[in-house]
């Protein structure tokens, strides 16, 4: 298994449906190739991260799972706050920018609306892949390498509960088997 690392970007785990239920089917499998590191817990009080230690702890991994649910088509703020401050121009971008040359950065999002609002045939004809093209678009710019995405639709829907099992299990799937 690729070293993987897991950035959960949720602002609230305790609000969370799904991403606090990828987080909890994640754990059993956490060690040395895969860490789950939950946005929220470090984040510091004025707003900020420990760019050394961010810095320190992407360092030793060569795939990056960005996790959030998406909020008007983007990350939350916490997530967004952490890719301006970690991905610092001098090390994973620009003169001496190399840091992340070469890893693998991918995506796993919880969507409110159904899976149809995100289809070339839905509401406004445009794939959730178009919408999370700035994970691939970041990553090619650090010279890194841009990969799939993984979703869970319709959180807001009825029935989201009964699928949930069988989606955190296709979740630590993406997460293990790559």
């Amino acid at each position: 298994m690729t070293k993987t690392l897991v950035i959960v970007g949720h602002p609230d785990l305790s609000k969370s449906k799904i991403n606090k239920a990828w987080v909890e089917a994640l754990r059993p499998h956490e060690g040395a190739d895969l860490k789950v590191h939950l946005l929220a817990e470090a984040i510091r009080e004025d707003g900020t991260f420990d760019l050394d230690a961010e810095q320190a702890l992407l360092s030793q991994y060569d795939r990056i799972v960005l996790q959030f649910p998406l909020y008007w088509y983007m990350p939350p703020a916490i997530m967004k706050e952490w890719m301006d401050t970690v991905w610092a121009e001098g090390w994973s971008w620009g003169e001496g920018g190399d840091a992340m040359k070469g890893k693998l950065v991918e995506s796993a999002v919880s969507c409110g609306a159904p899976e149809v609002a995100f289809s070339t045939t839905g509401v406004n004809g445009t794939s959730l892949a178009t919408y999370l093209s700035f994970v691939g678009g970041s990553a090619q710019f650090m010279q890194a390498r841009g990969g799939d995405h993984f979703a869970f639709y319709g959180s807001e829907s009825p029935g989201w509960e009964e699928r949930l099992a069988k989606n955190c299990a296709e979740y630590v799937d993406f997460i293990i088997l790559k």
